[in-house]
Parts: C-alpha cells; structure tokens; sequence
C-alpha cells in the first residue's frame, strides 16, 4: 500500500520502501501496490473516494493475478 501525499514525501518513501524490503527479509513473493490502474480514479471507486467498486475490484484482482499466476505454474 502507500500513503496519501499529505503525509510528506520523506514519510510517503519510507512507507513505499517498507514493504519490498519486508517482502526481501521473509522471501515473500510481493504485489507491488494493490490499487495500481484503481487507487485515485473516481470511475472506478465508491462515493466515498476509498473504496473499489466492482470493476475496481476486478482490475485488482488482475493486478495479483499478474503475480499469483507465476507463482502458482512454478508449483505446478
């Protein structure tokens, strides 16, 4: 995930840079941000500006399935 911009720059890459560094120390297979293509576009969130809406949902759903798949063939 990543924090709104109103938190600052220095607070905002230090979060970014939490989870890829977190992922690396427990060899964790990473998304890189959930709401990638859904995260700030108002089509594809509920009133309230937070939330996906269904076809929010599904452009996230590619967006782990575009990790997930290769996972899962290499365990085929």
């Amino acid at each position: 995930m990543r924090v709104p911009p109103n938190y600052g720059l220095p607070y905002s890459q230090q979060f970014r840079s939490l989870y890829p560094e977190v992922a690396r120390a427990n060899n964790a297979i990473l998304v890189p941000f959930l709401l990638q293509d859904v995260g700030g576009i108002a089509s594809l969130n509920q009133a309230d500006g937070v939330h996906p809406t269904a076809a929010g949902q599904r452009k996230m759903a590619e967006t782990v399935w575009k990790v997930l798949q290769p996972v899962l063939k290499q365990k085929a």
